[in-house]
């Protein structure tokens, strides 16, 4: 446990199903916790990061279609991602482990902005995130069958929409960045009413928009710490 090079695998296992994560440990047991989310159709291996001032837990979601993914939520209506998150921060928590952050981008970002909230993170950082699934041209466009396989026959609500999951303010810094032309009125529908939702319930909010049309990743997560270290109280 002391050598942060060594990934510590553990599971978890909520409603018969089972949640592999990787802890990557700090040098010392009290440091923070950086939750790293992969992204969609990316489960296969855990992040190469490691900071030996920072447990780097990097839970798998190899669930959804073809194993790539369910948004950290959950599949065929059961949200079991809600209890095992849950359960994954209160095992860190108990062996003495420091404030809660999380990182992600995409699907991941989704992830982070949800279990952060719910977790009550110090602060998450979420790239080009779905704040809303089902009902949006980014759903409609190419991923309704993947959505559609996280809820199957169940109410969506209110996990389909970050804002009515969202409802105040927890203390939780949200730094999101997003681009501008992205494809599918991404800007539009995922950024502008998310963000307009944060500042109404005076939640911290660091927002950065590139004029690109990409879908890609902006900050690596070494810049992200660096910013939690320069905003965050």
């Amino acid at each position: 446990m002391n050598n942060n090079l060594v990934a510590n695998r553990y599971d978890v296992s909520v409603n018969g199903r089972n949640i592999v994560y990787y802890h990557f440990p700090a040098e010392n047991p009290n440091s923070p916790v950086l939750f790293i989310l992969h992204g969609h159709d990316f489960a296969a291996q855990p992040t190469s990061y490691r900071n030996r001032n920072w447990h780097v837990v990097c839970p798998m979601d190899r669930f959804g279609i073809k194993k790539g993914g369910g948004w950290f939520l959950g599949e065929d209506g059961d949200f079991f991602w809600i209890d095992g998150m849950r359960a994954i921060v209160q095992r860190l928590k108990d062996q003495g482990a420091g404030d809660i952050y999380f990182w992600g981008s995409s699907m991941g970002g989704v992830g982070s902005l949800l279990h952060g909230y719910l977790n009550r993170a110090k602060a998450v950082y979420a790239n080009v995130p779905q704040t809303k699934l089902l009902g949006t041209a980014y759903s409609d466009f190419e991923m309704r069958k993947y959505f559609e396989k996280i809820f199957g026959s169940r109410n969506t609500e209110p996990w389909n929409d970050l804002k009515k999951v969202i409802t105040e303010d927890v203390g939780c810094y949200y730094f999101l960045c997003f681009n501008q032309f992205e494809k599918n009125n991404y800007f539009v529908e995922h950024c502008l009413p998310f963000v307009s939702h944060l500042n109404s319930i005076g939640a911290p909010l660091y927002l950065e928009v590139r004029p690109l049309d990409t879908h890609g990743k902006n900050h690596g997560i070494s810049e992200t710490i660096m910013m939690f270290e320069r905003f965050v109280k």
